[in-house]
């Protein structure tokens, strides 16, 4: 009889809906100099809600107001800023506009990719080198590489066969060929300025990580001594 009436009791408690996931927090901290009060959102719906885009999901943006006390002149710099996560210890400043969306730079990709002469890697270009098959790349080995370069496209790699390989190789796209990203200039209006200020100053900070839980997260500011540590719960 008393184990039924416990299962009756605890019953209406497994039935209650999981609590939601928290991805919006505020947390403040204060050091001689300043205070913060940093909200942090972690999830792309909160993201795009900020800058109107989710980033693909790979950021989390801090809204960061950061106040000088007695009148003090302090100097912003972004780069004092840390956040770090106890899922796994990772630790990220945060990202300038300009690497999240900028045109043109490094980018990073898999495709197969054929080998002629040690260091060059045509991609697209004459599937076996070029014609003739030099074994040592064009006759006469132009110090300056292909003049106007390899046919095809040519990037720099490593190998030493003919096969099709998956290692992954890095090009670079030129900015003027490229269309300006959209989201940049939002991103740039936002940011956390830089520079000396005796006045409240706020902005947004971008950091590249993702899949987190707001218990997990700490953000830091400043050095050793005066260091402040926020816990976002």
């Amino acid at each position: 009889m008393y184990a039924r009436c416990l299962a009756l009791f605890l019953l209406p408690a497994f039935l209650l809906p999981a609590a939601p996931k928290k991805t919006v927090a505020t947390a403040r901290g204060e050091n001689e100099d300043l205070v913060l009060t940093v909200t942090l959102y972690i999830d792309p719906a909160g993201v795009k809600g900020m800058i109107g885009s989710d980033l693909d999901g790979h950021y989390i943006v801090a809204d960061v107001k950061v106040q000088p006390k007695y009148g003090k002149e302090i100097s912003i710099d972004r780069d004092d800023f840390q956040l770090r996560t106890d899922k796994d210890g990772e630790k990220t400043k945060p990202f300038a506009p300009s690497q999240i969306a900028g045109s043109g730079g490094l980018v990073i990709k898999q495709a197969p990719t054929r080998t002629t002469s040690p260091g060059v890697t045509l991609g697209g270009g004459y599937p076996d080198g070029y014609p003739g098959g030099y074994p040592g790349g064009y006759p006469g080995g132009y110090p300056g590489g292909y003049p106007g370069g390899y046919p095809g496209g040519a990037t720099v790699g490593t190998g030493g066969g003919g096969d099709d390989s998956g290692d992954v190789k890095a090009t670079v796209h030129n900015p003027a060929t490229e269309k300006e990203n959209p989201i940049k200039k939002v991103l740039e209006d936002k940011v956390l300025p830089e520079k000396k200020t005796d006045q409240p100053v706020s902005g947004l900070l971008y950091f590249a990580m993702e899949k987190q839980k707001m218990k997990d997260l700490e953000l830091t500011y400043g050095g050793r001594e005066n260091r402040i540590a926020m816990r976002f719960k």
